[in-house]
This record gives structure tokens, C-alpha cells and sequence, in this order.
């Protein structure tokens, strides 16, 4: 639990707000022992911060409540419909739809947990689960709030954050410096908060002659494994910009860290790593508001550094970059992490779907003839709504990918996909023009690769193969 470079203070957990209630302490102290042996610290913590907000709500609610022995349903449900109106503590902003969720969960889980572990907890717990998937899981307002900052900002407005970024490389200020280099490398390798506040001095080797970033994955195993990935010239020159900046400091105090400030502790180390918890407010937002960067509507950005690493998924995605591809450089253990990220392509997809399935639409794939001739026969898309689109095309199981359809309907056939991957020449996938910049985008990488392929071998062949069936899509789709 004792990272190297965590602070003392930073891994404490203080229970202040529980003394007048020494019934309840007991459990929640009790509780956060099996939620520290079973998980991370920050995961720990957040569950704490969700049971802060309950001891809050019984203060100025149900103050007579002593014990979670006299917790009933009643005042459960009062408590989940109150986080729908509660806001940050920090940012006096209604609560995200995650926070929300997350403190529900922690009310849900301690008395759980403590009925089955004999706690002082009440006995009949069973309506627990019922009642979270009603109010909470169910909620429409929890769910957009939840997936409110799950898609990319705007291309162009990323695409301004990040020339200013770069003009800040030079800036004399070394938190805007700080803050510029972590747009660039998060938008540019989608490293986490965690991964790229880590960075150390010399973090950047050479892989057959190219450079690539070196950093610690936190999320794929239980225990940090380093891991490379690609870099391009505006993550060298930020990293570049790290290392001269943070010279001194690293120097005075031996730490290794790119991401490093001044202490403002008189005893101990003159530096310390930069606080990633409140990265978003004493960092990023400063520097987005010193910029005057605002929205469309002119307000201002509400960005995280997460942001910067969606979008770099996002438009990865939508410039023809495989799922595989961009699960690996996010540091997904599977591609079920990564498949949120092309919702921004399925809405569009979904708002449209008649439209580019239909029986006169231009649609490649080597079953394309057979499905525009069922198509003629019996349009299921046809005069419906879209939302009545979307369910006809879900219980088709009609999936949207990155760069088409597929078609493979598991229940039909009781096989596992038989395209492994390889979805351009697989008979269950099928694309039309709208993803026709995709297919443009992928054959020119494909061909920039097969150009510095200096011996031939299966690589080689496989480059081929693709090369072959999106020179034929590509033809398809732009067939008049």
C-alpha cells in the first residue's frame, strides 16, 4: 500500500466524521479492512468518500439513527434519491452519474458485506439489490450523468488544446509546462493520470530504432508491469521539455520523477510528486481557464485528463486504427474495455441505419449482393423510427464496428466468430461509404508499413492480404 512515492498523509483514512456515532465506526472501520486487503488504496478511498456522504445525510436527516442495526429500506431509498440532488463537495457541481453510483454502491456493500459477515449491521437486507438497480442502475438522469464525459471533446477544440500546449513546452512556468506535456502524452499514447504522473527521467528508449515511451501499467495484473509504447514527435518534445525543466529539482532532491513540484513541507524532501487526485483542479483546469478555452456555448471546459485519453481512442478508432490496436496502446486486458469508445460511430450509425441498409444502398462485403436482394424482399429497417431501428437492429445482432457491420448472430449459429480479428474478409462483415474514410485511412498505413518491410515473411503476407481486401472495398464503395 506504501508506494514510493505517496506521502504518508495520503494514505490515511480518517474516521472524524464518525466519532459521535461509535456504533457505526466499528463497521466501517471493519469494512474498510476488507476493502483495503481486496482492493487499492483509491478505490478504498472512494468507497469511504461514498460512506461520508451517507453519515452526512443522517445527520441532517435521521439523526436519531445510532447504528447500521437501525438502517431500514425506507431510509435507503431516501438516501439514493437524495444523491440525485447532492453536489460536489469541491466543485459545487451536481454529483457526476459515477459518483453517484459509486456512493450508492458503498451504503449497498457495507450492509451486505456485514450481514454476511455477522457485523452490526440489520438482518433483512434483501431488498438492498432491488432497490439499487430501481433507483440508481435505472435512473435515465444517473446514466447520462454517468456517460456525460465518456465521449472525446470536439476534434477541433482538441486540436487547439494541443497547439497550446505545445507553444507552452517554452513557457518559464513550470506547472504549465507540467500540464502541456500531459496533454500531449495522454492525447498522444492515452497513458492514465496514474501512468503518465510517474514518468522518470530516461523513460524514453529506442525499440528496432524507433523510440518508445517507457511507463508503469497499474491496471492489467495486480502488480506494476512496465510496459513500451510508440511515441511521436510531440510526446519526444514534451518529455524533452519535462527533463530540462525539472532538472534542478530532481537533482536537490533525488527523486527520478518528471512530474515533480516543490514541497511545501519545511522538513524532508525540496520536491515531491505532483498530487494526481487533485490534478484535474490545481493543474489542468488553471491552465485551461489562463487560456480561454471555452465550449461552443462559451463555458468553461470541464475536461479531465481522461478526456485527452478518450479522445485519443476515439479518433484513433474513427481514423481506421483496430480495436486491437487501440485496446493495447489504452492498456485494456481485453477489447470489451476498448468497445465503448466507437459509441461516438454507433450513434451516428444508429441515427442513420436505414438509410445505409437498405436494398438501394452501396454496401461491400463478400455477402453484400445476398443481403441487398433479401433487402428488396423484406426491409425490417423500413419506415421505422430510430429508436425502433436501434432495437430491431440490436435483436438482430447487428453489431457496429469501427470500420463496418458484422453480422454474426451467435445464437443462430452456435460458432464463435470465425473472423479472429480478421473482419475484412469474413462473410459476416459487411461496410458501406460511411466508413469509407476509415478504409482510405487504414490502406495508407497499411501501405506505409509493407514499404519499410525489408524481408518477406507472414507479416509480410498478412499486410498483403489486408492490403488486397480494402483495396476491393474501397472500390466497391466508390463505385458509382
Amino acid at each position: 500500500m506504501g508506494n514510493e512515492h505517496q506521502q504518508g498523509s495520503k494514505l490515511q483514512i480518517k474516521f472524524s466524521y464518525w466519532e459521535h456515532k461509535p456504533l457505526m465506526i466499528t463497521v466501517v472501520k471493519q469494512f474498510m479492512v476488507h476493502e483495503l486487503n481486496t482492493g487499492s488504496f483509491n478505490t478504498a478511498r472512494r468507497v469511504f468518500e461514498g460512506l461520508i456522504r451517507f453519515i452526512k445525510f443522517l445527520n441532517d436527516y435521521y439523526p436519531e439513527i445510532e447504528s447500521f442495526k437501525e438502517v431500514r429500506e425506507e431510509h435507503v431509498g431516501s438516501y439514493f434519491r437524495h444523491l440525485m440532488i447532492t453536489t460536489s463537495e469541491t466543485s459545487g457541481e451536481p454529483l457526476s452519474g459515477q459518483s453517484i453510483i459509486k456512493s450508492a454502491q458503498a451504503l449497498k456493500d457495507i450492509l451486505l458485506k456485514g450481514n454476511v459477515k455477522g457485523w452490526e449491521v440489520a438482518e433483512d437486507v434483501r431488498y438492498l439489490n432491488n432497490i439499487y438497480h430501481e433507483i440508481i442502475l435505472s435512473n435515465k438522469r444517473v446514466k447520462e450523468r454517468a456517460t456525460k464525459k465518456k465521449f472525446a471533446p470536439d476534434k477541433s477544440l482538441i486540436n487547439t488544446i494541443i497547439r497550446k500546449a505545445e507553444e507552452d513546452l517554452e513557457n518559464d512556468n513550470l506547472m504549465f509546462v507540467q500540464v502541456a506535456a500531459s496533454i500531449l502524452i495522454t492525447s498522444q499514447t492515452s497513458l492514465r493520470i496514474n501512468e503518465f504522473i510517474t514518468l522518470k527521467y530516461g523513460c524514453i528508449d529506442l525499440l528496432l530504432e524507433r523510440p518508445v515511451l517507457n511507463h508503469l501499467n497499474r491496471k492489467l495484473t495486480s502488480e506494476d508491469i512496465n510496459v513500451v509504447k510508440p511515441v511521436n514527435e510531440l510526446v519526444l518534445k514534451a518529455i524533452q521539455a519535462l527533463e530540462n525543466k525539472t532538472r534542478d529539482l530532481r537533482d536537490s532532491s533525488g527523486l527520478p520523477y518528471l512530474f515533480i513540484t516543490k514541497s511545501r513541507s519545511k522538513k524532508g524532501s525540496p520536491a515531491q510528486l505532483c498530487s494526481y487526485s487533485n490534478w484535474t483542479k490545481n493543474y489542468l483546469h488553471p491552465w485551461l481557464n489562463y487560456h480561454q478555452l471555452k465550449d461552443d456555448e462559451g463555458n468553461k471546459l470541464d475536461l479531465t485528463s481522461h478526456s485527452f485519453r478518450h479522445a485519443f481512442a476515439t479518433y484513433a478508432i474513427q481514423a481506421g486504427a483496430s480495436i486491437e490496436f487501440v485496446a493495447h496502446m489504452m492498456g485494456h486486458s481485453n477489447i470489451r474495455g476498448t468497445q465503448h469508445y466507437i459509441e461516438t460511430i454507433q450513434e451516428d450509425i444508429d441515427n442513420k441505419f436505414a438509410d445505409v441498409f437498405n436494398e438501394n444502398a452501396i454496401i461491400a462485403g463478400k455477402q453484400a449482393l445476398t443481403i441487398k436482394e433479401k433487402l428488396k424482399i423484406s426491409n425490417p429497417f423500413r419506415g421505422k423510427t430510430v429508436e425502433q431501428v436501434k432495437a430491431i437492429r440490436k435483436a438482430m445482432k447487428l453489431q457496429i464496428l469501427s470500420n463496418g457491420f458484422c453480422t454474426h448472430h451467435p445464437m443462430t449459429s452456435k460458432k464463435p466468430c470465425e473472423g479472429d480479428g480478421m473482419c475484412l474478409g469474413c462473410r459476416n462483415f459487411l461496410t458501406t461509404p460511411e466508413f469509407l474514410s476509415v478504409h482510405e485511412t487504414r490502406l495508407n498505413i497499411v501501405r506505409e508499413q509493407l514499404a519499410e518491410i525489408k524481408e518477406k515473411g507472414p507479416y509480410e503476407e498478412k499486410m498483403r492480404v489486408i492490403e488486397t481486401y480494402l483495396t476491393g472495398i474501397i472500390s466497391d464503395l466508390t463505385r458509382s
